[in-house]
């Protein structure tokens, strides 16, 4: 099973279309872990036709309106939870925005993989036996500057991560 993980966006539709693009028909799920930004992002992912497990970051503003536009496929992590989780490919996913809570969340051990997001720097690393991901961000800004857009694709066979920069 390979799913994309994305976070990050930040209403950049255009780096966004690229990611969609490129997973289309090779993934069999999506997470997306925040900042969004805006309602109109969420309908983009909803095109791949494949479940897509979602939460909010802190300038996720209008969450009802990213739920409603999501659609039947987005399962979203309640506003009242840390985090999310999942059972994908025989794996136990956890997912949150925060790196601190990503962090925690794979010394558990409790889970194969944890992917978090919020720094806008890609990180893919084992915590003991536990992945622990960041994908980077989406919209490509890192220190207020444009440099590095990066998503990644999880391979939960294996429980490895590849990131990979959108061009």
């Amino acid at each position: 099973m390979h799913i994309a993980i994305l976070s990050d966006t930040h209403d950049h539709i255009g780096n966004l279309e690229k990611v969609v693009a490129h997973i289309r028909g090779s993934v069999d799920a999506v997470f997306h872990l925040g900042d969004w930004c805006a309602p109109f992002m969420p309908p983009l992912l909803a095109t791949l036709n494949v479940p897509v497990y979602a939460c909010f970051g802190n300038n996720d503003e209008d969450q009802a309106g990213m739920v409603q536009n999501g659609g039947s496929q987005f399962t979203w992590t309640p506003l009242w939870q840390e985090f999310g989780t999942a059972e994908l490919g025989g794996k136990k996913i956890a997912f949150c925005h925060y790196p601190r809570l990503g962090e925690l969340l794979a010394k558990t051990g409790e889970y194969d993989a944890v992917f978090h997001g919020h720094t806008h720097v890609a990180r893919n690393e084992k915590v003991g036996e536990t992945l622990l991901l960041n994908p980077g961000a989406v919209c490509g800004i890192q220190k207020g500057k444009y440099g590095i857009a990066s998503y990644a694709v999880y391979d939960a066979e294996r429980n490895v991560a590849e990131v990979i920069e959108i061009p």
